[in-house]
């Protein structure tokens, strides 16, 4: 440093960990949730994708603005939509309120209460959710909103591809913090009797 130069505190900038970076950005593109947890080796642990997104919320936000997209930061959970408001995923997200209100219906019906899907320890059986599929009411739900085939196991995988939902250790499905925004949103547009 020159005599004639002010000494100037130097800013430390938030290191980016380019691998989880790549990787956040396939996941968020192919419409993945990124939650605060993750199911992993029979236990929920500290998702690495929301902690990076978390502690450089900023530039990521930048860095999608820059391309297109809209980097939504929720209570738990972070995911992209288009930044014009339209959105082409507007079929997938009717198909995932859907299967939501019909896991939830059909819950409360076989006797649960709403935490079945909302706690780990818990969780809706493949039994209990061919049960709930077979209802009539259920299929013209699932029809209705856009999904070919009324069969509720068959769509069921959406919600753990989108990482809305989970198999827990005893291999039940329970929502992820995305998917238990989603379901009370559900709540809160009035779509749900409870």
């Amino acid at each position: 440093m020159f005599d004639h130069e002010p000494s100037l505190p130097i800013a430390q900038a938030k290191v980016i960990n380019r691998k989880l970076s790549v990787e956040l950005y396939g996941q968020l593109m192919y419409g993945k949730m990124i939650n605060r947890t993750v199911f992993i080796d029979g236990g929920l642990k500290s998702n690495p994708y929301f902690e990076e997104v978390l502690n450089n919320f900023d530039h990521y936000r930048s860095l999608y603005d820059l391309i297109g997209y809209e980097l939504v930061m929720r209570d738990g959970f972070a995911y992209i939509r288009t930044s014009d408001g339209i959105d082409a995923r507007d079929d997938l997200a009717r198909n995932i309120q859907g299967l939501l209100l019909v896991l939830f219906r059909g819950a409360l019906e076989l006797g649960f209460t709403m935490d079945v899907l909302l706690k780990d320890s818990a969780g809706l059986s493949n039994i209990h959710i061919e049960e709930i599929g077979k209802a009539e009411d259920k299929v013209e739900v699932l029809i209705a909103c856009g999904m070919k085939s009324g069969m509720l196991m068959e769509h069921i995988k959406k919600l753990e591809t989108r990482a809305i939902a989970y198999r827990n250790g005893r291999g039940n499905l329970v929502l992820s913090e995305s998917g238990a925004a989603f379901f009370d949103d559900l709540l809160g547009e009035g779509d749900l009797d409870v």
